[in-house]
Formats: C-alpha cells, structure tokens, sequence
C-alpha cells in the first residue's frame, strides 16, 4: 500500500516537473485552423476605452452622466460588478484584459511584467492579424507598460512614449478623423490619470479630485461616441466597450477581498447587437468577444481562452 503511495507521488512529482519544464499550451501541438465569416470582414470596426482605476460606485449621473446615460441604453451590455483577477495590480488584469486568459497562463502576477508568457498566449490582436493582415490596429496609451510589454509586437501602430490623457484623447481623434497615421479598424486606448488621482487622493466617488477626473474621462467618452456615431452614419460598424483593470480603496488597490478593489465595470454599446444580459463578465471575456464581434474564429484562441464571448 504504501508503495502504491509512493509511486503515485513519484508520478505526479514527474508530471508537475514535466509541465514547469514546457510551457507551450497543449492547444500549440495543433494547426490553427481560422474561419472568417465573410458577411462581416473588414466591415466592422472596434473601439476599447480603457480606464484606469475605475471604482464601479463611482458611476452616477452626477459624476459620469454620459456613460451613465449610455449604461441604461437597451443597446448596451453594462456591469458594475466586473470580475477583476486575483492579483489586483494593472499588469495582470490589462493582460487578460488583452490577452483573454487568466493569470495562470499568461504569468503576470505584478507589475514588472517578469517572466510573461505572451508568445504562448498573445494578445488578441495576433489572431486579428493572423486572420486578416490588412486590418489596420492602434493601441495609445497612457500607461506606456501596456504597449511596452503586451501590444508592441502585434499592433502596427503602438507609440511607447510618455503621454498624458489629454494626449491620449487627441491623438484617438487624429486617427480617427484624420486617419493619421492609419485608419484604424481596432482601436485600443488607456486612459491613467484616474487611477493617478486614487493613489494621490483616494479612490472614492466622495474624494473631489477623483470625481473631478473621472468626469474630465466622461466627457473624452462622450466625444469619442460622438465620433464613432458619425462614422456609423457614414456606414461603418462599430462597437465600443469601456473597461477597467481595479477599483480602489483608499489611495491603494491592492486589499484584494475588497469589493471596491476586486470589482469594476464593464461597457458595450452597439446599435443593433443584443448581448447576455444577465453574465456578470470577467476580464478574459473582452478578447473573445471582440473576434466574436469580427467574425473570426480561431482554433487555437479558441482551445487557450478562459473568456467567453457576451455577444448573444
């Protein structure tokens, strides 16, 4: 009997040993196999507002009476409680923001992005690529690690260098408008000062400097929907989502069992989509949802994500 122990011990010691040693996922070991539905290529368009350090309660009419107004739209998908990952730092929640996988696969557990395992599990803009190489993809960022890190190897035009969110927000209206430097068919944005104004002040809608942020951000949000409602006129389809890494309590977010900390919101609008109404989403579902949205399909992406689409 014991022996029996022993040799089950030895066995999974070997196991675990044998996985720590390969870190490809068993979904690698496949051809991908992609499938495009034609009805839709190229013709829809993405647009992800990322928001830093966004606390759900401090949604209200009084401080963001936009995305307030948006929320209640028969049109969009909205929750204020928004699953964030176990580890509440901005690395591992924008990863599997991106990435559509927990941090179990990608491996960002903090900041310093040490020993990620992107090429395993990349963003989702390597499958858009992979699917269609001339869809043209943006990321602009506040937070340069976003682009440093995750983006730069799988996005054509992703700026590394240091910008403020007015910055932000005027060059997401340049290659919009003015289609420079591209006219993008996958825009991602990051806007950080909130979360700026939380480790300064306090994350707390009660805490003026983070109301006052937070409402500057509402009306970026409402110009950049307005944008987007003029090129939908035009015939483009776009969606839109806002999504955010952590809440916040205090000036800090690292109180994990914290429901202001681990608990944030999610947005999508689009005209005419309808969406599950009743998931309470996670931040792996945005990837899925985004391909869904595009029409493509990815076998590998597919076996590798912990996310699911909120698209009905």
């Amino acid at each position: 009997m014991y022996k029996k122990s022993y040799l089950i011990t030895f066995l999974l010691l070997i196991s675990i040993l044998s996985c720590e040693e390969d870190m490809t996922s068993p979904c690698d070991q496949y051809s991908n196999i992609i499938e495009i539905d034609e009805s839709i290529k190229v013709k829809r368009k993405v647009l992800v507002i990322g928001i830093d350090g966004f606390r759900s309660d401090a949604m209200q009419e009084a401080i963001t009476p936009f995305i307030d107004s948006i929320s209640k739209e028969n049109s969009a998908y909205y929750t204020p409680y928004h699953i964030v990952e176990e580890y509440t730092w901005s690395g591992p929640n924008w990863s599997s923001i991106l990435n559509g996988v927990h941090i179990n696969k990608h491996n960002v557990k903090d900041n310093s992005f040490d020993d990620h395992n992107y090429n395993t599990y990349p963003p989702f803009f390597a499958y858009i690529k992979e699917a269609n190489s001339n869809l043209n993809t943006a990321a602009i960022v506040n937070w340069t690690p976003i682009n440093n890190f995750i983006l730069s190897d799988f996005v054509d035009y992703a700026p590394v260098e240091s910008m403020n969110d007015s910055i932000v927000f005027e060059n997401a209206k340049k290659v919009l408008i003015d289609s420079s430097p591209l006219n993008p068919d996958i825009l991602f944005l990051h806007f950080d000062e909130l979360d700026a104004a939380g480790h300064n002040y306090g994350f707390s809608p009660y805490i003026q400097e983070y109301k006052n942020t937070l409402n500057n951000l509402d009306l970026y949000v409402e110009n950049l929907f307005k944008i987007i409602k003029s090129k939908r006129i035009k015939g483009e389809d776009w969606i839109i989502f806002i999504v955010s890494d952590h809440g916040g309590q205090g000036t800090g977010h690292s109180d994990t069992k914290n429901t202001n900390v681990n608990r944030t919101i999610f947005l999508a609008q689009h005209p005419y989509l309808k969406f599950k109404k009743n998931h309470i989403s996670n931040q792996t579902d945005l990837a899925p949802t985004i391909l869904d949205f595009l029409g493509i399909s990815s076998s590998t992406f597919n076996c590798k994500t912990d996310g699911i689409s909120i698209l009905q």
